[in-house]
């Protein structure tokens, strides 16, 4: 009986033995496939190559090697939204560079141009003088500009730009600045809309970069509405944040572009522009400026009856 007992014992103990032998060499099969895929598909692709889209697959029941390979894929999903980012960056630095260079040459041509007619033909008059001297001018004006636009840019997103959170009277800022613009409001014969309440509204933030903020917005109003004839300033709040609407019935803009406005050295069609362009980082920097402050910076344009810009800011506490 006893010798019974033990060569039944024995021949289970065999029998579990094949069977963990099988069970090691399927985990062995899975592991190396796992290395396999890993060292076929995860290797650094080359310029312009995309990543590869196939992801981790086991058959095995066991709980260990799913999660690994769940684990495996959730980092291969990582790393390829990762890498998409990064060449989405890059594209956009590229178009970038390649926009300041045209932006830049195009003045840089007339003004070259200019100066070299002062230099050479000495059949001016002294009024033609003046007038390519003006042109010139503004020509390294407008330049200077783009490039002083383009390095707060990178400034900002480097983070070498330091900012303050401080009560800040929106009412009185805002005030300020269409008061600042009344010269150009009477050029284009516009008669501004303003509702700003009794009610004083501080909102936290930098003063400096909100002034910033809404000084693009306005400026962007009176370069692109300027044709409706009207432009409007309606100051806001909630329980939690200031909000100045910078408004105009100009010609608006289209769903298409809504979505791109904001991007770097984008600038809208000619039917919003009206022969009037800009160097397309002017509503970048705003943007960027709010989401740096806790704030927010949209919009919304019904064509031909309402283009709105909506700054929101986080509300101070009572000042």
């Amino acid at each position: 009986m006893t010798v019974l007992v033990l060569t039944i014992s024995l021949i289970l103990a065999v029998l579990l033995a094949i069977v963990l032998v099988f069970r090691l060499l399927r985990l062995h099969r899975e592991l190396s496939h796992v290395h396999e895929f890993l060292l076929n598909k995860t290797t650094f692709t080359e310029p312009g190559q995309a990543l590869p889209n196939e992801r981790v697959r086991i058959f095995s029941e066991n709980p260990i090697l799913r999660k690994l390979a769940s684990g495996i894929n959730s980092l291969l999903d990582r790393l390829q939204n990762a890498e998409s980012r990064t060449r989405q960056a890059e594209d956009a630095h590229k178009r970038l560079v390649s926009n300041i260079s045209h932006d830049l040459r195009t003045p840089l041509t007339s003004v070259m141009g200019y100066l070299e007619v002062l230099q050479t033909d000495e059949n001016l008059s002294g009024a033609e003088q003046k007038q390519f001297m003006n042109i010139a001018y503004k020509k390294s004006r407008s330049m200077y500009e783009l490039l002083d636009q383009f390095f707060q840019l990178a400034k900002i997103e480097a983070g070498d730009l330091p900012l303050q959170n401080v009560p800040i009277d929106m009412n009185r800022l805002t005030k300020e600045m269409l008061v600042g613009l009344y010269p150009s409001f009477l050029s284009l014969s516009l008669e501004p809309v303003v509702e700003i309440p009794e009610k004083r509204l501080y909102a936290l933030g930098d003063s400096m970069a909100v002034e910033r903020i809404v000084g693009n917005l306005l400026s962007n109003s009176l370069r692109h509405g300027a044709s409706s004839g009207i432009i409007g300033a309606r100051l806001t709040e909630t329980e939690d944040h200031i909000s100045l609407e910078i408004w105009d019935n100009g010609p608006g803009i289209s769903p298409g572009n809504l979505k791109l406005i904001f991007e770097r050295m984008y600038t809208i069609e000619p039917a919003r522009t009206s022969g009037s362009s800009g160097s397309g980082l002017g509503l970048t920097i705003a943007r960027q400026l709010a989401l740096k402050q806790g704030g927010s910076l949209h919009a919304a344009s019904i064509p031909g009856e309402r283009t709105s810009f909506i700054l929101q800011l986080p509300k101070a506490s009572s000042c």
